[in-house]
């Protein structure tokens, strides 16, 4: 299961995040020590987060909770045996575990990742200067800001942004391609220059048409 030489595991990092390297070996995504101490610490961040959906902490561990978090998610989806042991060792409250199953998989069902957002205020502890950072889920009701929809709500987001200017046209004219929103035998489905050559021709067409007198005049 090793991938290189320095010996990174192809399937998680949940396996080496408790053991100890004594400076034998620095890893990359590593943004706290690897004291055991804090692998304890980190799956008590992973049940506040999936219970209350935001955390605040210092910004280093929060970058590497996010990962883990992410990784939770992403095995709690998959609903396999061996993704099944990997979050009943990292979850350690039945709470959590039963908001992930009830809440989280089906919510995030069509969003394939990046179901978590970090959140740099830029802000320092008065007391110790500590370097403060938010973490939370996304697509829920007390977000900070709403994340692009996926699924049907990307369907309609591109569909009204398509039709509401030339810039709406360009940017998402393959995107509606893909979704479905056009067929070969809608004038849109055209280029933007080929379409706006249409339009006019229709357009002009359509003057000449009210200008040729009719035979009872």
């Amino acid at each position: 299961m090793r991938g290189n030489k320095k010996g990174r595991w192809d399937s998680m990092r949940f396996y080496r995040l408790g053991h100890m390297k004594h400076g034998k070996e620095k890893q990359g995504f590593r943004k706290i020590g690897p004291s055991f101490r804090y692998w304890y610490e980190m799956k008590d961040w992973l049940d506040k987060l999936i219970i209350y959906q935001r955390i605040e902490g210092p910004l280093n561990r929060m970058k590497e909770v996010q990962q883990y978090a992410e990784e939770i998610v992403f095995h709690a989806r998959r609903n396999t045996a061996y993704s099944s042991q990997i979050v009943e060792s990292m979850l350690r409250s039945a709470e959590a575990r039963q908001i992930l199953y009830e809440y989280l998989v089906p919510r995030y069902k069509d969003r394939p990742y990046f179901v978590t957002r970090m959140l740099n205020p830029f802000y320092l502890r008065y007391y110790d200067a500590q370097q403060r950072g938010y973490l939370e889920f996304i697509d829920w009701p007390g977000e900070f800001r709403a994340a692009n929809p996926v699924g049907e709500g990307r369907k309609k987001r591109v569909a009204i942004e398509f039709d509401a200017s030339r810039k709406g046209r360009r940017r998402h004219l393959v995107e509606a391609r893909v979704l479905g929103i056009l067929n070969e035998a809608d004038p849109r489905f055209l280029t933007t220059e080929a379409y706006e050559k249409y339009v006019r021709a229709t357009r002009e067409g359509q003057t000449a048409l009210e200008a040729t007198p009719s035979e009872g005049e």
